[in-house]
């Protein structure tokens, strides 16, 4: 064998690596190419399931969001907004976090579902093929119908001064039905987004005695104390309380759980509008969604907090270019199902926290809001339903800033700012609404 010199040697090995190194580039760069080709992304087939299932629900025709994204020419005329608002996480809104309580109405994109967006709109946002059928809208919540059964709404549209004050209402919405009916789902419908601070809904079984269609439809709030009586003979039978705040979803309840609508009575609805700066209208409704299935466990609510039970400590009061944190407590008198937790704040609002703690000292997360958001508010629904044994203290807790780098800080400059339990969005709320059911054996195992 003859001998080779070093530097022959060398060169020699050093082209073979170099040779080697260009053929496993090559062959990469096919298999990428080939797996590109493969992993094509196209609206029908990646990016309309992503935008039905956590957009579309509130971006529909007259739906929360500012423009619908039901079908491929709505989404891309906006695709650059919806690339910028996902890949920041600003969209969808989702405040609760995730790693404390993982809810069944989370809208909260994984990074693959992100990263599949921001490849798609690099790409062109190509349409594919097309679907063989109309998109379907995806329903708000799940195992409803899309159309409701019932629409209750004020008796005509409601006239809103320009004149800079927050507006208070409490509307008389009659019904009578040919029988009472199993509500699965409820879902308020606010007429003009931009000004309801909040809504609160009663409905009323009434007995046929009273005349539900005489007097007032509505009464402002500077006649509360004067005129509110008259609705005092309506306040018989409360069947159910809901309420809506901004970027709530609809309430929807398992099979077999709800509540059912008398055949007769008033819905009394008190709505919170916020300062209008010039004259405007509202004419919000309630849609009511039916189901066949009996019911046979009705759902019950509590209010801890501003407004309603419990002491909050120290008293709600919070100084000029101070950040406090509050809490309220309340023991638990019976075992409790929890389908529902509805946590509310106001502008100075910072965090939001509560969770239970059983008489064995076992605690129990019930919903974190890390960085409040007085925009995206919520009634966050339980993947299961959670049992609070009897004895426990359920805690909330929240922190306010009311210095001058909270952006949303009504005053400039800051004021103490004293809560007397008013719901004007200038004062201050610590509030937790509670949807429960009295607890029966394996309700934990029960999905919500």
């Amino acid at each position: 064998m003859p001998h080779l010199s070093a530097p022959f040697y060398y060169q020699l090995t050093s082209k073979l690596k170099a040779g080697w190194g260009l053929l496993c580039t090559l062959i990469m760069l096919v298999f990428q190419t080939q797996a590109q080709k493969a992993e094509q992304l196209t609206y029908g087939q990646h990016i309309a399931p992503i935008l039905q299932t956590n957009c579309v629900p509130c971006h529909k025709p007259n739906g929360a969001g500012p423009f619908p994204l039901t079908t491929y020419a709505e989404v891309s005329r906006h695709k650059q907004t919806i690339k910028a608002v996902t890949k920041s996480r600003y969209m969808p809104p989702w405040k609760a976090d995730p790693h404390y309580v993982s809810f069944a109405n989370e809208r909260r994109l994984t990074d693959q579902e992100i990263n599949q967006i921001q490849r798609w709109v690099d790409a062109g946002a190509p349409q594919g093929p097309k679907l063989r059928s109309p998109q379907p809208v995806t329903r708000s919540f799940a195992g409803t119908k899309t159309t409701p059964d019932l629409v209750l709404k004020p008796k005509k549209v409601l006239e809103i001064k320009g004149n800079g004050m927050e507006t208070f209402v409490m509307f008389k919405i009659p019904f009578e039905l040919p029988a009472g009916q199993a509500v699965q789902a409820i879902e308020f419908i606010p007429g003009n987004r931009q000004l309801l601070h909040h809504a609160n809904f009663a409905v009323q079984a009434v007995e046929n005695t009273i005349d539900i269609y005489a007097g007032s439809d509505y009464v402002l709030s500077d006649q509360f104390q004067t005129n509110l009586g008259e609705f005092q003979p309506f306040m018989q039978e409360v069947v159910y309380y809901g309420g809506w705040i901004p970027g709530a979803t609809p309430q929807s309840f398992p099979a077999g759980i709800g509540f059912t609508m008398p055949r007769r009575g008033v819905i009394l609805l008190t709505v919170h509008y916020g300062i209008a700066a010039k004259d405007t209208t509202d004419w919000s409704r309630i849609n009511f969604y039916f189901t066949k299935t009996p019911i046979q466990r009705t759902i019950q609510a509590t209010s801890i907090g501003s407004g309603g039970i419990g002491e909050i400590e120290p008293p709600l009061v919070i100084p000029a270019d101070s950040v406090k944190k509050f809490q309220v407590k309340l023991t638990t008198s019976m075992d409790l199902s929890v389908l529902y937790v509805w946590p509310h704040m106001h502008l100075l609002g910072k965090r939001f926290k509560a969770w239970a703690v059983t008489p064995q000292g076992q605690q129990l997360p019930l919903v974190s809001i890390p960085e409040w958001d007085f925009r995206w508010q919520e009634a966050y629904r339980l993947k299961r339903l959670l049992r609070i044994p009897v004895g426990s203290t359920i805690m909330v807790e929240g922190v306010y800033d009311n210095t001058s780098s909270n952006p949303n800080n009504p005053f400039s400059p800051p004021k103490m700012v004293i809560s007397q339990d008013l719901m004007e969005s200038r004062s201050e709320m610590l509030n937790l609404i509670i949807l429960f059911l009295p607890y029966e054996a394996g309700d934990e195992q029960k999905s919500n």
